[in-house]
């Protein structure tokens, strides 16, 4: 009985320790990633870089919703990917969130503009209804849905394993 009580005190404790290597080291691993089916909330938002005003109506059927700030550092470390996106012909719309217009002009003059526009959500309404915790987030949306919201810094890897999956399911940007 001592025997059998010992060997289950060692075996409990190994599988579990064997069971979260295998299941953390597993390389699709991905916490950021949201794959909850739910609707774009209906909105009407001034552009960064002009008076005019942008409800979600105007946007088109499949694009890629980035949240971004000047005061986000991990906006910056994502920017060069985002960049790679844009020229890859991947429609990507920016949710300047809670930041300063003059600041978020001038960093995309500084660092480059990946965007096709920019919707300005000052007070954070906007991502508040998508449910943004904070910048970074990227969603990919068709038909006003969203298919994937990831959250963190988008990169090869994250574009590859996370997106890349439902977009070559969904038949999306096949222009």
């Amino acid at each position: 009985m001592k025997i059998l009580f010992r060997l289950s005190v060692l075996f409990i404790p190994m599988s579990l320790i064997i069971f979260l290597f295998v299941y953390l080291k597993e390389d699709k691993f991905y916490p950021g990633a949201d794959f909850r089916n739910f609707n774009t909330p209906a909105f009407e938002l001034p552009l960064l870089d002009k008076v005019n005003i942008v409800t979600n109506k105007d946007l088109g059927d499949e694009y890629i919703l980035n949240i971004w700030a000047s005061w986000c550092i991990t906006c910056l470390v994502e920017h060069p990917y985002l960049t790679q996106l844009k020229s890859k012909k991947i429609p990507i719309v920016g949710l300047n969130y809670k930041d300063e217009k003059i600041e978020a002009i001038n960093w995309l003059q500084k660092f480059g503009n990946p965007y096709e526009l920019i919707i300005y959500d000052y007070k954070g309404q906007l991502a508040l209804d998508l449910g943004v915790t904070g910048a970074p987030e990227t969603f990919l949306i068709h038909n006003d849905r969203v298919l994937v919201r990831y959250q963190g810094e988008v990169n090869e890897r994250v574009w590859k394993d996370v997106f890349k999956p439902i977009i070559e399911k969904e038949g999306l940007f096949n222009d």
